[in-house]
């Protein structure tokens, strides 16, 4: 990440997110990008600290993980994470922007059918993208702190993902990469961690 990246900057960058979904979304779904942005730097940081990796970082790629949920995708014809890794790229924060494509693909090379709601070619683009890295510890850990939040709620993983089917109406099938990728990165943060990464956050199995 570059180093000019700390917390105050990256809260800078978020408050600005903040204000402008604030002049198009209503009340109740901006609360909710709040709880879900900061919870998942938090839970991020939380595990981090725990494993090895440095907290702060996982704090910054945590809170600006879904940045590109500031501009309406429906008004843009443009994906959330399309939007995030471009502004960000643009900004110089490389690595800030690549979390934004990396957690919304638990796999660089997906299958198209399972994201029917987003624009095929920011679809092809982010897959080309993403060709190019391998992803590292930093990017499966927003990827599982990212399963954990629905609405202003923390859950599990399985209740995360029931919650996605029906918000995009998906087919079990559908999600079927999510999940494994889902239980696999839990188990590899709980042996990092030693412990069950439940217990670790107080998430109700």
């Amino acid at each position: 990440m570059n180093k000019s990246l700390d917390i105050k900057t990256a809260v800078s960058i978020w408050q600005e997110s903040v204000t402008e979904m604030a002049l198009w979304i209503d009340s109740q779904r901006l609360r909710e990008y709040i709880f879900h942005t900061v919870g998942v730097g938090e839970c991020a940081a939380k595990i981090a600290s725990r494993c090895g990796l440095n907290d702060e970082k996982a704090y910054i790629l945590g809170l600006l993980h879904d940045y590109g949920k500031k501009q309406n995708e429906k008004q843009t014809g443009k994906s959330h994470f399309m939007v995030g890794y471009d502004q960000l790229m643009s900004m110089g924060w490389s690595d800030a922007a690549r979390i934004n494509l990396t957690h919304s693909f638990p796999e660089a090379d997906f299958d198209y059918k399972d994201y029917p709601s987003y624009p095929i070619a920011d679809l092809y683009r982010s897959k080309e993208l993403l060709s190019k890295q391998a992803y590292d510890d930093y990017d499966r850990l927003i990827q599982l702190c990212d399963m954990f939040f629905e609405g202003t709620t923390v859950i599990s993983c399985q209740k995360r993902l029931k919650g996605i089917r029906r918000r995009y109406n998906l087919k079990e099938e559908q999600t079927a990469t999510l999940e494994k990728k889902a239980a696999e990165n839990k188990a590899y943060f709980d042996a990092k961690c030693g412990c069950d990464i439940y217990d670790l956050l107080h998430i109700e199995k």
